[in-house]
């Protein structure tokens, strides 16, 4: 009996200990699986925050490449943008480039970005505003969707997104809008319909700060939460994330799976997204979380009650055993949860750090595919590729070899624990790649790939290996320059091979010695060195000319420059001089100046002679004229005399003499007035003021109207502008050549003369009169503007071949040129330049 009770009571004893241990594993369990919601929810809003920020620094960053261009137009926007395209960005949309245009200055914007660009650019404003916000630039970043609203739209049609430009521009930092439905989800079925966030970035003038504009990047939420929760909802049945709407608090975006659990445990945290706060929930089933749920409190349950029954059978031959297996249960217990602990967080700290790394991560399975990609290496790669077997990632990303032309060639990992290092381009970038096979059991199922971004690094080593030896071609390629590096007090510490040609010194015999060893001692002693170096010191750079010493004590002119070399706090950290012998060149610019002053001697004294030879003429001429008129006068005046007394006593033989006579010193007389003119016009002063030269060609033509008779001659004036120059000289050329036109239009019917100008390729104002008379062989054009020369007889037209010799000298008096083109039988037109009529240059002489 005794037994029995005692075996009674170990059973009872042992199964309420049972149960009481199952029911304390079970709270256990309960509070393991919060702890473990906490730390998804701790990733998840991680996950969120950090995705965020990437978006934000993404748009500083096109921003701030904005700020740094000189002027913003279509190309430069698209230059600007061009990395968003290449980050891996989920939801993003497209990128807008905003500006703010008040009412009155619509069609002025529009314009101005038409000529900037857009020629398609078309600003409708939303009514109900007095400021508007065009969006003038886009670039699209998802191919499978529309980007933002597009070129020409006004935001302040959705209030959300004015708002948030609002608050950027007073802030000066990125604003997040209120979640809206963008206009093409306005007709989706979904409920909810797909909402959408702006990303708004203020862009000034990097030198002035003055506000340029905006940058908004539109941000498609449902995608975006979708790609970025990935990795962190694993073991999540329900998250969403919410945004304030004014003061309603809206689910902007959701991921749930189709599960029989039920979630049991709940999470609420907020993210900062800019300037705003999301709020993210969190819902899971505790049985679902890794390392969080289990049957411990099942087994601790009936594993008590079957432990119970045994020890029951057993406690009278192990009651001295119990409490032994007892701690060893406990102690196995403590070091599985120890276990378990420690690999939830590794696991947790190794996902922080592939996340956050900027080296790509891809581990490749047995089979070539891509098991799993960090942030990174998503955005290396591109979306299309991530989703492909790693062995067509060569095909979708046109990768080359490191020279950037061969096709890049597949390569195996190599033997398991091995590394292989390649170098490859792809989309443009030169990408290192490291490939380690991974080990399993002593096989190896796949491998790890490290890729690394080095296109700057290459660049950078380009760009001074370039450098590198532009300097030493500098230093010892430039045959015509000497290069001398000094220290701060002057000393020679370096210097190229042509300088030691040039000066005769080895580098041994001159380095560390002072600069003004190379000068002559004249200089030396007028302080010439210390002058050049202090100038250099107080200004950056100063010019040397002057004569400088060999080694072998020859002397030889060079022209230099002296440029100090600062560092960045400003202090001179040394010199570089620049020397050049120009010996030859002084030596031949002295012989030019002997050969220039001969020839300004022999041009004096040439001037003087013809001066000298033309009074003389000018002399006879006048002297020669005016004895001429006497007797001309003399024998037309008996003539005349002849013909009234006796001209009845005459024959018409006599009759028709005397008449001949007459008319011989007519023709004489004009000749001698024409010579007259023709040598005044030398010695006259000229005075400088407007001519309408419109004007005066109406008043000529009015004045020849006796010489037109009772034929018909058409006159047809052009736009003609105001010369500069003598009035009365210009009088007499615009009198001749519209009296030739006249004559010599004498046999045409309809007579047409046309007077106007045009402007030379040169800008010069060229005038012209133009006529449908007998003209010319231009053959003869040569004899045109010579005294006495006539093209054409004195039985057909009247004249005495002075007047166009006038109208040659006339205008190049004035600096112009005259010059004639004519046909037999079809007209002449005669060009002539004159000096344009500018206020500011008429002066009176």
């Amino acid at each position: 009996m005794g037994v029995r009770l005692q075996v009674l009571g170990v059973v009872l004893l042992g199964l309420l200990v049972s149960g009481g241990a199952g029911l304390l594993m079970h709270r256990v369990e309960r509070d393991g699986a919060g702890q473990a919601l906490d730390r998804r929810a701790a990733a998840a809003q991680d996950a969120v925050a950090s995705a965020t920020q990437r978006y934000v620094d993404a748009l500083q960053l096109a921003a701030g490449a904005l700020e740094a261009l000189p002027a913003l137009d279509a190309d430069a926007f698209s230059t600007a943008t061009e990395p968003l395209g290449r980050l891996w960005l989920p939801g993003a949309t497209g990128v807008d480039y905003v500006v703010a245009v008040p009412d009155a200055g619509i069609a002025a914007a529009q314009t101005a970005w038409r000529d900037r660009g857009v020629p398609e650019l078309n600003l409708a404003p939303a009514p109900g505003t007095s400021v508007h916000y065009f969006a003038v630039l886009a670039r699209p970043l998802d191919v499978r969707r529309p980007g933002g609203p597009g070129p020409g739209r006004d935001l302040a049609a959705t209030p959300q997104v004015g708002a948030a430009v609002e608050r950027a521009e007073k802030s000066g930092l990125p604003a997040a809008s209120e979640p809206y439905v963008a206009l093409r989800d306005a007709s989706s079925s979904a409920d909810p319909q797909p909402q959408t966030v702006a990303l708004v970035q203020r862009v000034v003038e990097r030198r002035t700060g003055a506000l340029r504009g905006y940058l908004q990047l539109t941000v498609r939420v449902q995608d975006f939460f979708g790609d970025t929760m990935l990795q962190p909802v694993r073991e999540l049945l329900d998250v969403s994330l919410a945004a304030y709407a004014g003061t309603e608090l809206r689910t902007i975006a959701v991921i749930r799976r189709s599960s029989d659990r039920v979630a049991d445990l709940r999470r609420t945290v907020d993210v900062q997204v800019a300037d705003r706060q999301w709020r993210l929930r969190v819902a899971t089933d505790s049985g679902a979380l890794v390392g969080a749920g289990g049957h411990l409190d099942e087994g601790m349950f009936f594993g008590g009650a079957a432990l119970t029954l045994v020890t029951a059978l057993l406690v009278y031959t192990l009651a001295t055993s119990r409490r032994r297996a007892e701690e060893r249960v406990e102690e196995a217990t403590a070091e599985l949860r120890a276990a378990g602990a420690t690999a939830r967080s590794q696991a947790t700290l190794l996902s922080a750090v592939m996340d956050t790394i900027a080296d790509g991560v891809a581990v490749i399975d047995g089979e070539g595919r891509a098991a799993w990609l960090n942030p990174t290496a998503r955005a290396i790669l591109g979306p299309e590729a991530s989703q492909a077997p790693a062995s067509q990632w060569p095909e979708l990303l046109d990768m080359r070899e490191a020279d950037g032309v061969t096709r890049y060639q597949n390569r195996s990992p190599g033997p398991a624990g091995t590394e292989t290092l390649v170098e490859c381009v792809m989309a443009g970038r030169r990408i290192e790649v490291r490939v380690r096979a991974l080990v399993y059991d002593g096989e190896a199922p796949g491998a790890v790939a490290v890729m690394r971004d080095i296109t700057d690094r290459h660049a950078a080593s380009e760009q001074l290996r370039s450098s590198e030896e532009l300097l030493q071609l500098l230093l010892d390629g430039a045959r015509d320059y000497a290069i001398y590096m000094l220290d701060p007090d002057g000393r020679i510490v370096s210097w190229s091979v042509n300088a030691e040609r040039l000066n005769g010194y080895r580098s041994d015999e001159i380095i560390g010695e002072d600069y003004a060893r190379l000068f002559t001692p004249e200089d030396c002693e007028a302080g010439r060195p210390g002058t050049v170096l202090r100038r250099a010191r107080e200004t950056g750079r100063a010019e040397m000319d002057g004569l400088r010493v060999r080694k072998d004590g020859g002397r030889f002119w060079v022209h230099g420059l002296l440029t100090a070399v600062r560092d960045p706090d400003g202090s001179v950290r040394g010199f570089v001089n620049v020397s050049q012998d120009v010996t030859a060149r002084k030596q031949a610019d002295q012989v030019i100046e002997r050969l220039n002053a001969d020839l300004e001697r022999r041009v004096a004294e040439r001037t003087a002679d013809l001066r000298e030879a033309n009074a003389e003429l000018e002399s006879f001429s006048y002297s020669v004229s005016h004895d001429l008129r006497a007797p001309l006068r003399a024998v037309d005046g008996f003539a005349k005399m002849l013909a009234l007394d006796h001209g009845e006593a005459l024959d018409e033989q006599g009759r028709r003499y005397v008449g001949r006579i007459r008319a011989g010193a007519q023709q004489m007389g004009e000749l001698i007035d024409g010579l007259l003119a023709f040598s005044r016009l030398q010695r006259q002063e000229m005075a400088n003021s407007r001519v309408r030269l419109a004007d005066l060609v109406a008043e000529v033509w009015d004045e020849l109207a006796v010489e037109r008779g009772d034929r018909t001659v058409e006159l047809v004036v052009g736009e003609l502008p105001d010369a500069l120059g003598d009035p009365r000289l210009i009088r007499h050329v615009v009198a001749n050549l519209l009296g030739n036109a006249v004559k010599y239009t004498r046999d045409a019917d309809p007579a047409r003369v046309e007077v106007g100008h045009r402007v030379t390729a040169g800008g010069e104002a060229t005038h012209f009169v133009r006529d449908n008379g007998a003209g010319f062989d231009m053959r003869y054009a040569g004899k045109l503007f010579k005294v006495f020369q006539r093209l054409h007889r004195a039985e057909e037209y009247e004249g005495t071949g002075i007047g166009l010799a006038l109208a040659h000298r006339i205008v190049h008096r004035h600096g112009g040129q005259i010059w004639a083109d004519a046909a037999p039988g079809e007209g002449a037109t005669f060009y002539f330049t004159l000096p344009a009529y500018v206020p500011a240059l008429e002066t009176v002489s």
